[in-house]
């Protein structure tokens, strides 16, 4: 399994009361996720966020913020974001 593959497969699964981008992830996903981060040929592709979180951004339209919870429980999340660039094909105007 990739990080992309495990990825698709959380947001594949929608949660109550969490918006769209917003997935919480368990302690054993989030250190599946980190490894599997690790050893995806974008790896390097990873900076320190706030809070300690974890910014992964690989080639392509979505970046990933992975947060622990900071109270040491079990609310770790997982939070896609979308780059708006302009197309390949030219600017708008």
């Amino acid at each position: 399994m990739t990080a992309h593959e495990l990825i698709e497969s959380i947001f594949s699964r929608p949660q109550q009361k969490m918006p769209g981008n917003v997935r919480r992830i368990t302690p054993a996903q989030l250190g599946y996720l980190r490894d599997l981060i690790g050893q995806d040929e974008e790896g390097g592709a990873v900076t320190g966020g706030a809070g300690g979180s974890l910014v992964w951004k690989p080639r392509g339209r979505h970046k990933y913020i992975l947060t622990e919870d900071p109270t040491g429980g079990e609310k770790h999340t997982l939070t896609k974001l979308t780059t708006l660039d302009a197309s390949g094909t030219g600017k708008l105007f």
